[in-house]
């Protein structure tokens, strides 16, 4: 039974990163609408999301930033759903981000 209740846990908790890293998401394109998200994937200790900046100089200074609005964020975050699209439909909706065309393909 404890193995099952763990089995759980760790579901849970993979969930609550795998939302945070598009929370980060979501705070940092408000900061940097220009920013191209790659991938951002929940991971063992925590959870990351990649981003191309272009030109744009972001360092561990603007960590506070980030974490500023994702906290105002969070307080009116509805979540969000997965939802499957075609192939094509993505491909559409990334079209200006190599990364995620790459990743589609």
């Amino acid at each position: 039974m404890a193995k099952k209740i763990m089995s759980k846990d760790k579901q849970y908790l993979d969930k609550l990163r795998h939302s945070a890293s598009h929370l980060l998401a979501a705070a940092v394109l408000e900061i940097w609408p220009k920013a191209k998200p790659t991938l951002g994937p929940s991971i063992e200790d925590g959870f990351y999301y990649d981003f191309d900046f272009g030109d744009e100089k972001v360092s561990e200074d603007d960590l506070e930033k980030i974490e500023s609005k994702m906290k105002d964020l969070v307080k009116n975050w509805q979540g969000f759903q997965g939802q499957e699209v075609s192939k094509e439909d993505a491909k559409d909706q990334f079209k200006n981000n190599e990364y995620k065309l790459e990743l589609i393909d």
